[in-house]
């Protein structure tokens, strides 16, 4: 039972992580860059950072998976779904811009924080069912 919870525990720091840097590289870009405008592209660059770092603590850490034989095809499972879930950020981010600002509301003023941290939460569980049944399918944690 322990190491299920600790199981999940470790798919949500590692999920976190990626939340983190994909969130402060979206920050960075408005706040330090003033790229308001392009927006979009700070939060692509963002998730870009995140899949690096989250994959390589997914497969290696969470899923305690050591085996090299199955990385070109994993990496590709885990890069679909990321996708996946990048083409719903954009989507959720530009929707809830335009409907915040129909509402009178700045964007860019703390709402697109908000609104990005509640899109991460939300794909995560997503995600989390995704790599558990297709990426990293044969490499369930042993219960100890």
């Amino acid at each position: 039972m322990f190491s299920d919870y600790w199981f999940l525990m470790r798919y949500a720091i590692v999920g976190a992580c990626g939340g983190g840097i994909q969130t402060a590289t979206l920050y960075t870009w408005v706040e330090f860059f003033h790229l308001e405008k392009y927006y979009i592209f700070g939060s692509i660059i963002g998730f870009c950072l995140a899949l690096l770092v989250t994959f390589t603590l997914q497969k290696y850490w969470t899923f305690r998976d050591r085996a090299h034989s199955q990385l070109k095809k994993q990496f590709f499972f885990y890069t679909s779904i990321a996708i996946t879930n990048l083409t719903l950020n954009i989507f959720f981010l530009h929707t809830s811009k335009v409907i915040l600002e129909a509402l009178g509301l700045d964007f860019f003023h703390i709402w697109y924080l908000i609104v990005q941290v509640g899109i991460v939460v939300l794909l995560a569980g997503l995600s989390f069912m995704a790599n558990y049944l297709f990426t990293f399918n044969r490499n369930i944690p042993e219960k100890t």
